[in-house]
């Protein structure tokens, strides 16, 4: 399309559009003096009814189409872009919208009277038909243009998810419970490889902690037998040291050398009777001062034997005996007490050693590893046990619209899977100009007719506070839903125009 063919199309769209990046040129809000877009071959009335919601009332806005806004509305309207353009839709509007070429007048007009008498009968015309249209306006009320519409609840993904079977079709009609839709959550397949490595992670810990507490249990066993063991042969030497104590009689020593003390194994050296050794000293002569005694270590004899008579030599000094280790009494009571430590040590060594593994793997943080890795895998086992495929159900009475994915295809949280139109809950949406707003209440019965002159009644449901919309060279208009009242409407498309006859002064 060339630039001065789109200018052309632009300058017969009226004011109150603006450009989207995605579809071109849109209207926000109902504009008036819409084209009807059914004079399109291939668009019926619900498609120009959902053209309308988006924004698209005029033909010069389908002539404005180029390849990527064809796409986009033909997603929009459920339908494959290829039958758009093999319909024609944009040469069809082009055709429409072009303006028809006026060739200049051979003749000028007759006119049967002057130019001021004409203008002056023209004015009066205009003047006189104005007073008939207002005084008709007021004897009766003026249709106004609703659309017959109907509640529609769109399905969305509730989690990322794989598409296995639809069990509907476009246009079914469906009840509340029945299955529409089976999906497999692919997000659970993430979740169970992420507690797969989990498990793995805990149980290479696991071991790691195990053999670490085999090494430190092994290590501290060889220490705490070998103490058990030097224990052992202490408590060994102190029972034979007892039971030796207790086979000999006590018996003290005769004589006292520095080194003796009490409690200590003191020799016991034999002596000669106490008379023969008195009645030696007393025979024995006193020797000089300032003299020195030589005694003879193998024959017994000192210097002063030579001076004595022979009756009165000494004899030679026997060598000892071999000395015999005794216990005193007070040593007794130290070996009880040294026995009794000894024992309560092994007590305390043994049940160490027996407490030792647990204590080891403790330490080692086994049983607390051990713990987590059972938890894990008895999430992992329940995970793999439940079932990854949901459900979908239809919420209420409707007829499935257009189905967006294929079976096997993927899909992304909150997006449409599809839409249920319920036609039990119709309702005509009905644009009302504020000038005549006064006219209408909640619960107003008024007259609608339907395609075929068939009349029918309805009732409005609500009453905005605020227009909608104020176009700069239109009206501004109110938004009112007539729900049904009466006998049952009957069944005809979505999107069918409908003319409403508002009565007067009566309400419900």
């Amino acid at each position: 399309m060339n630039q001065s063919s789109a200018s052309n199309l632009f300058d017969q769209l009226p004011h109150g559009y603006r450009i989207d990046r995605r579809f071109g040129p849109v209207y926000d809000r109902i504009p008036s003096g819409a084209d009807d877009l059914t004079l399109i071959r291939g668009i019926d009335t619900r498609q120009a009814v959902i053209l309308n919601r988006l924004g698209v009332y005029f033909l010069a806005q389908i002539a404005l189409w180029e390849h990527r806004e064809a796409n986009l509305f033909a997603d929009e309207l459920g339908m494959s872009a290829s039958s758009l353009i093999q319909e024609g839709w944009i040469e069809q509007a082009q055709i429409i919208c072009r303006p028809r070429p006026e060739g200049p007048s051979t003749h000028a007009p007759h006119l049967p009277a002057s130019v001021v008498r004409t203008l002056s009968l023209l004015a009066c015309a205009v003047l006189v038909g104005s007073l008939l249209v207002y005084w008709l306006n007021l004897r009766t009320n003026a249709p106004l243009r609703g659309v017959l519409s109907a509640d529609i609840t769109s399905i969305r993904v509730p989690a990322e998810s794989r598409l296995i079977a639809a069990h509907v079709q476009a246009g079914q009609e469906v009840f509340t419970g029945d299955p529409l839709l089976t999906l497999e959550k692919t997000e659970h397949l993430t979740l169970i490889s992420q507690q797969e490595q989990r498990v793995q992670e805990l149980e290479r810990s696991l071991q790691q902690a195990e053999a670490r507490a085999a090494l430190d249990l092994a290590w501290r066993t060889r220490e705490l037998e070998r103490e058990l063991s030097d224990m052992r042969a202490r408590a060994h030497l102190i029972r034979e040291v007892k039971r030796t104590a207790a086979d000999e009689p006590f018996r003290p020593a005769t004589a006292t050398s520095p080194e003796e003390t009490p409690g200590v194994l003191s020799p016991v050296v034999p002596t000669q009777p106490v008379s023969q050794s008195r009645t030696e000293n007393q025979a024995r002569p006193p020797a000089r001062p300032n003299t020195m005694i030589f005694i003879s270590g193998e024959s017994g004899e000192s210097s002063i034997d030579v001076e004595r008579p022979a009756r009165l030599k000494i004899p030679a000094i026997t060598r000892p005996q071999p000395v015999v280790l005794r216990s005193e009494p007070k040593a007794d009571g130290m070996l009880t007490v040294e026995a009794q430590n000894v024992e309560l040590q092994l007590h305390r060594l043994e049940e160490l050693r027996d407490e030792l593994p647990q204590q080891v793997r403790r330490a080692a943080g086994v049983e607390n590893i051990r713990v987590q890795y059972d938890e894990a895998s008895h999430r992992l086992t329940e995970m793999k046990t439940a079932s990854r495929d949901v459900g979908v159900s239809c919420p209420a009475y409707g007829k499935v619209g257009q189905i967006r994915y294929q079976p096997g295809d993927t899909m992304s949280t909150g997006d449409v899977m599809l839409k249920i139109l319920h036609s039990d809950r119709r309702y005509v949406v009905l644009n009302v100009p504020t000038r005549r707003v006064n006219e209408i209440q909640p619960g107003t019965i008024v007259d609608l007719i339907f395609p075929g002159d068939n009349l029918y009644q309805g009732r409005v449901a609500n009453l905005p506070m605020l227009a909608e919309c104020s176009l700069p060279d239109g009206p501004s208009l109110v938004t009112v839903r007539v729900e049904p009242t009466g006998r049952l409407w009957p069944e005809i498309p979505i999107g069918s125009q409908i003319d409403v006859v508002v009565r007067r002064r009566q309400s419900l």
